[in-house]
């Protein structure tokens, strides 16, 4: 029975140094940068996993006790002789091991051994998953920032449009405060969460495109095509009116023709993204204004859609063309 214990022992603490470390030592020391009372503790363990199932180990070596009565009489064979002692490692030319090393047990060296691949693999395994919640959280609170710079931006030009309509009495004022209301309703609660369905996306898009319509005069052209089974596809919110949104603010000109073209395409989970519009001169601070929502956007793509989309911008002095594409899941 103590030999099957010193043996089950070292394993029942080996499974318990594992959880005790992936849960306490490491993130509460290792991480913690505690390196002194993480080997400390480290090592007392160690020794407790050596210790114990040695004591139960020798308690097992003791022999039993026989009364007197069982007792074998005393035999007292002669010594051998002198020559005989050590006679093969004289033979040999080989010296004999010093007493010293009896302190050394096979069984510890194998103890050891698996006490550390216990200790590096628990702890290797919780500093990776620490740094992939670090990481999450990371990518969490820098989204959340690309967001919250990329909605007031677009409400505001949306208000201003709008005031602009009230000021001149135009009879679409009421229609654009309606819809302007829709694309609130849908930034407050849509926005929230992570992915939104495609198909209020693309509703939001077809308000927002009619809501520029109603402001413009009739010398600029809006070709709005859309096209595609939506299904169930989700899609990350304002990941596609920032382009969008860049055409109507600044491919429109009071003075020279202006044309503005966005074509939407959905076909087996593949979303393709058109925009192109005229280029115009731009205020210096507009210009730079423009280029921080669509630098926001590419970040948010990158990290959203690490290898699953394509972005080709084309900007020359004539016109503005916008080319993405999505993998949606």
């Amino acid at each position: 029975m103590n030999r099957f214990l010193s043996v089950l022992v070292p394993d029942l603490f080996f499974i318990s140094f594992y959880y005790f470390n992936y849960f306490y030592l490491t993130p509460k020391f290792f991480i913690s940068e505690r390196y002194i009372s993480f080997s400390l503790l480290c090592f007392s363990f160690l020794i407790l996993t050596i210790a114990v199932p040695s004591v139960i180990s020798e308690s097992s070596r003791v022999g039993p006790e026989f009364p007197e009565k069982w007792s074998i009489s005393e035999f007292h064979p002669s010594p051998p002789p002198h020559d005989f002692i050590n006679h093969d490692y004289e033979d040999e030319g080989i010296k004999k091991p010093p007493e010293r090393f009896k302190i050394f047990i096979p069984e510890f060296s194998y103890t050891i051994f698996v006490f550390l691949f216990i200790l590096i693999l628990s702890t290797g395994i919780r500093i990776y998953m620490q740094w992939q919640q670090s990481e999450k959280a990371k990518v969490n609170a820098e989204l959340s920032f690309l967001k919250a710079q990329i909605n007031p931006h677009f409400l505001f030009n949306t208000l201003n449009n709008i005031y602009s309509m009230a000021v001149n009495k135009e009879e679409k004022t009421p229609d654009a405060i309606e819809m302007f209301s829709d694309m609130m309703r849908f930034v407050i609660y849509e926005t929230s969460h992570d992915f939104v369905q495609l198909n209020k996306k693309v509703e939001y898009i077809d308000t927002y495109i009619a809501l520029q319509k109603l402001r413009l005069s009739n010398s600029i052209k809006v070709n709005y095509s859309k096209s595609g089974d939506y299904g169930n596809l989700q899609i990350a919110p304002l990941i596609l009116i920032p382009f969008i949104e860049n055409a109507f603010k600044y491919g429109i000109s009071t003075e020279k023709e202006s044309v503005i073209d966005v074509i939407i395409e959905v076909e087996n989970s593949q979303l393709h993204l058109f925009v192109r519009n005229k280029k115009f001169h731009l205020p210096k601070n507009e210009s730079e204004n423009s280029q921080l929502g669509l630098s926001n956007t590419k970040k948010r793509l990158q990290i959203i859609y690490p290898g699953r989309h394509t972005l080709n911008i084309t900007d020359n002095t004539v016109e503005y063309i916008v080319s993405l594409h999505l993998h949606l899941k």
